[in-house]
């Protein structure tokens, strides 16, 4: 369930523990007041909070199971309270889709609003539901299921504008591309030394059909980590492909590349996994030429990188 959810797990946590105390001081203002009766339900409901509070903090496993029982009692709670009191009608018919929303997926939340709609309209004593307050009541619903859904309309956003790769700590195609551009821009420009490594992973195919998923990202992530550690502060690592990265070098001629790539290979070749042993790389370098044009360059360098792929030593 909270797969689905955008809250992070601590705002739920604070969610149960305000109810537990919510719970508790029911009970005492009933107590306060001297209508005893009335204290038995609330203090039993804050031990199941108690309880459900416990178990979403000790084991992931029971999250989904907790968020019911923080639910249920809350309803029951103000099923009661709407079946007795007189006062705050609005408040209290305002609670459960609100409830609603924060414990359960939107779309859940949205069926069982709509759901207990008629229960929350018609408990309250002596018809005090006005047709204004049905219309509160849709529209809490209506604009507290709106919520979820632009938070995730945001985070596809995000992650449609975010430069870097979804597996790994590089650029993605794009990104590496337009970087590429302005730096060989910038390079012709300033008459600046520019150099690119073309970087191609062969074992990243294969760790993923002998061994899965996980071994494939964290190949990735470790390949990442060395080329970082490698490079300098302002050079630049991306995805071109699926197995093949390049590694931008500004003010670096083909000399400093060559250094460049011999320290990642030394890296990636210290750097064992225990099920496909040292990440094996193929690496060329790939300088400007005087005078070459932007097409020309990112099609040699398009070239070689291809050819690291297709190479099978």
């Amino acid at each position: 369930m909270h797969d689905e959810k955008p809250w992070p797990s601590r705002l739920f946590a604070l969610i149960y523990v305000m109810g537990v105390l919510l719970m508790v001081g029911n009970a005492a203002w009933h107590y306060l007041m001297g209508d005893f009766l009335r204290i038995l339900l609330p203090a039993v409901l804050a031990l199941l909070l108690l309880g459900a509070t416990l178990l979403h903090l000790t084991d992931p496993r029971y999250q989904r199971p907790s968020a019911y029982l923080v639910l249920i009692s809350s309803f029951l709670l103000l099923a009661v309270e709407l079946d007795q009191t007189s006062e705050a009608i609005i408040l209290w018919i305002g609670l459960p889709p609100l409830l609603a929303l924060l414990l359960l997926p939107p779309s859940s939340a949205l069926l069982l609003n709509l759901l207990l709609a008629p229960l929350w309209l018609v408990l309250p004593v002596d018809g005090q539901v006005t047709y204004d307050m049905a219309f509160t009541y849709l529209a809490i619903i209506i604009l507290g299921a709106l919520a979820p859904l632009e938070q995730r309309r945001q985070q596809a956003l995000l992650e449609a504008t975010d430069p870097m790769d979804s597996e790994c700590q590089a650029l993605n195609a794009s990104a590496i591309h337009e970087l590429l551009d302005s730096e060989f821009a910038r390079a012709t420009l300033l008459q600046r030394r520019l150099s690119v490594l073309a970087i191609h992973l062969p074992q990243l195919e294969m760790a993923h059909e002998q061994f899965g998923a996980r071994l494939r990202l964290e190949l990735l992530q470790r390949f990442c980590s060395v080329a970082h550690h490698t490079c300098r502060a302002h050079d630049s690592l991306g995805r071109a492909q699926t197995s093949l990265f390049w590694l931008l070098l500004p003010d670096t001629g083909e000399t400093g590349a060559l250094m460049v790539r011999n320290r990642l290979i030394s890296a990636l070749d210290a750097t064992v996994l225990a099920e496909t042993g040292a990440i094996a790389s193929r690496i060329a370098v790939c300088s400007p030429h005087p005078s070459e044009t932007w097409t020309t360059f990112e099609q040699r360098l398009q070239i070689k990188g291809q050819a690291l792929m297709e190479s099978t030593h």
